[in-house]
């Protein structure tokens, strides 16, 4: 079921990315530089807190890594002590609603408990981020104007690392190395075993960090 409903995510993701001219660009601006070669990395985990978190929170420790983590609103009400480091080791918490509802065609009731009441926990938590990742990647006018009436950032992605099917660690490295300068990376820390999203990182980080990049925190989350 859950493999289902993931291949069914991918395809929306590649209709809204081909349709919306690929907004985690368009969400950017020009693509950013930074770091001694003038390159740089969004990173960004969805689903969590999750029983990997805290070992990707370690290996960004090691790297100097910053990361936007779309944490879920019923996972940070279990899960508060881990949501509290992702803050105050100055990365971005921001909000991937309450229970990984599909955003589209939800009445106002089902909106204010989706996005509402996880921005409202967000706070407790100490989290100032104003971005937000819709599940599934799924959007539309609709949920653009909702989002933009709230003053919230629509954060989607342009590289999809696939660790939700869970298809190798080497599969998500390599996924990793093609990433470029600017491109906003998808992974996850929740959803599921993330024990090879950990191992991906272990192996990608110091590469990627001998080339030249730096990972930073997606503008304006």
């Amino acid at each position: 079921m859950l493999r289902t409903r993931r291949l069914l995510t991918a395809a929306i993701v590649t209709v809204v990315l081909a349709i919306g001219g690929c907004f985690a660009h368009s969400a950017l601006g020009a693509s950013s530089t930074s770091g001694p070669g003038g390159k740089v990395l969004y990173l960004t985990f969805d689903d969590g807190p999750g029983d990997e978190t805290v070992e990707i929170l370690d290996l960004l420790r090691e790297y100097d890594a910053k990361a936007v983590f779309f944490a879920l609103g019923d996972n940070l009400a279990h899960d508060g002590d881990v949501a509290r480091r992702i803050v105050a080791e100055g990365h971005a918490l921001a909000n991937h609603t309450w229970n990984h509802r599909n955003l589209t065609g939800l009445d106002d009731a089902g909106w204010d408990q989706e996005v509402g009441e996880t921005a409202g926990l967000l706070g407790q938590l100490g989290s100032d981020s104003r971005c937000v990742r819709p599940p599934f990647g799924a959007t539309d006018d609709d949920v653009a104007a909702k989002l933009a009436a709230a003053d919230l950032t629509e954060v989607l992605w342009n590289v999809d690392t696939q660790d939700w099917t869970a298809p190798g660690a080497d599969v998500i490295v390599d996924h990793l190395l093609q990433a470029r300068s600017g491109d906003v990376v998808l992974m996850h820390d929740g959803g599921g075993d993330r024990t090879q999203t950990v191992q991906a990182l272990r192996e990608a980080l110091p590469k990627l960090a001998e080339q030249g990049y730096t990972f930073e925190i997606v503008p304006d989350c």
